[in-house]
């Protein structure tokens, strides 16, 4: 005996766009975060972390970006993390 086929009807996912995702910038198109940062380090010297989140957050940057960048630039030694006399997290130029 064979099973009749049911006729399947909208259902909710048939109503729902579909969005594709964005494209995940190329390498070659993505900035360089470390560089940029670094860039700002030397004409400052020393900038704290909400500077830092602050400057980031005005060129579109985000937070992860910063943070793998600000660590690009400590394994390299070209900047240093310290603390203030308040306890604020610094960085500074090696």
């Amino acid at each position: 005996m064979k099973k009749r086929e049911e006729r399947r009807g909208p259902t909710l996912f048939d109503f729902v766009e579909k969005r594709e995702e964005p494209a995940r910038r190329n390498v070659q198109q993505q900035r360089d975060v470390a560089d940029e940062f670094y860039k700002l380090l030397t004409s400052r010297e020393a900038v704290t972390k909400e500077e830092a989140l602050r400057w980031a957050k005005e060129r579109g940057i985000t937070t992860a970006e910063l943070i793998r960048a600000v660590e690009k630039l400590v394994s390299e030694g070209k900047i240093r993390k310290r603390l203030d006399e308040e306890g604020n997290l610094v960085y500074t130029l090696s």
